[in-house]
């Protein structure tokens, strides 16, 4: 039986269908079908192989939000049943976004100015962490309505870097 949500992925609303078959998952995203193979690595960690290539991801759940990376990117995902209003849901979560580091690290670099205009996936900061540097990005278009760290603070998981309007 398949399990029908909906999934607001930075600002897309998406309708996903996800059944499993024979260890594997079918999955619909607005419609178009990919067959997915997913593996649990450890923790947080998974491995996934669709349509040839294959992913390493993690997931982490933080509060109503799944924060999901893949490599230096970082997507905020909430799901929702679509029978209760999916969309009308998300409208609500739609103010002010906070942009939190996703791990202990050093600021290198603030890549925006308070009062910038921002697109969904543009660079906010980056925090370096065991000798990598990893660029958090805005999941939202909209306006840096504050900057809370300088380059060369040390900020711990879920720190935030930054608000967007």
């Amino acid at each position: 039986m398949a399990v029908k949500i909906a999934a607001q992925a930075g600002t897309r609303t998406l309708e996903v269908e996800i059944e499993r078959r024979n260890g594997t998952f079918v999955v619909h995203v607005d419609g178009v079908r990919r067959d997915v193979d997913v593996r649990k690595l450890e923790s947080d960690f998974y491995s996934l192989v669709a349509g040839g290539r294959s992913y390493e991801v993690s997931v982490e759940a933080r509060g109503d939000a799944y924060h999901v990376r893949h490599g230096a990117a970082e997507l905020v995902v909430r799901l929702s049943d679509p029978s209760r209003g999916a969309r009308a849901g998300f409208a609500a979560a739609a103010g002010p976004e906070r942009i939190v580091s996703i791990m202990p690290g050093k600021v290198v670099r603030i890549l925006v100015a308070e009062g910038d205009t921002v697109e969904a996936g543009q660079g906010i900061a980056v925090v370096e962490a065991m000798k990598m540097e990893n660029e958090i990005a805005a999941t939202k278009p909209g306006r840096v309505a504050s900057i809370a760290v300088r380059p060369n603070d040390t900020v711990e998981g879920g720190s935030l870097l930054a608000v967007i309007e």
